[in-house]
């Protein structure tokens, strides 16, 4: 019975430990938000010449590659401290009525860059059916992202009651641009 009453304070003390503030997950957002920027200008430069470059670790891709997996490190060191994050209660709404706008646009900047990102890969995509050896890596890491994207919004959404039709709504778009990204991927294979 002392085990029990003990093994409980201790979750509950390590879910307590684990909780984000807002301002941490803002500025965990930020920092995924900066590092997929961040990806752009490789993306633009992606040709039919540089691509095959992969084979041997070298041209956008092995930087798109590791870029995408910092992505994906971050987002999964900001989701483990989201579990113990207690939501905004309505009441409380008004008082943070100025921190929720301020998270939700930095919500709505995470969805306009990523999805510039994943249109410029998507747009990529068609002059590189002839260099199969890139398809499946970057669907591949495409996919953690789209993991870690989707444990992010609903986590966003069980937090913030007041925007989580918005929420909802941008994480169903860039579901989708994250989809076709990957599928147009998948389809260049050997």
């Amino acid at each position: 019975m002392l085990f029990s009453k003990i093994f409980t304070g201790i979750a509950l003390a390590s879910t307590a430990m684990a909780a984000a503030t807002p301002q941490q997950i803002a500025d965990g957002i930020k920092s995924i938000t900066q590092k997929s920027q961040e990806l752009q200008a490789p993306a633009q430069s992606i040709t039919i010449l540089n691509a095959p470059l992969i084979v041997i670790g070298q041209g956008p891709f092995p930087q798109l590659i590791a870029g995408f997996t910092d992505i994906v490190s971050t987002a999964t060191a900001l989701t483990a401290q989201l579990p113990g994050t207690p939501p905004i209660q309505k009441r409380a709404e008004k008082e943070h009525a100025r921190d929720l706008n301020s998270r939700g646009a930095d919500a709505d900047l995470f969805v306009r860059v990523h999805q510039v990102l994943l249109n410029i890969l998507i747009g990529k995509a068609g002059i590189l059916e002839q260099v199969p050896v890139i398809g499946q890596p970057v669907a591949t890491v495409l996919r953690q992202v789209e993991g870690v994207v989707d444990t992010i919004a609903i986590t966003l959404i069980n937090l913030t009651e007041a925007r989580a039709n918005d929420i909802s709504s941008d994480a169903d778009s860039l579901g989708n641009t994250l989809d076709l990204a990957i599928s147009k991927y998948e389809g260049i294979s050997v």
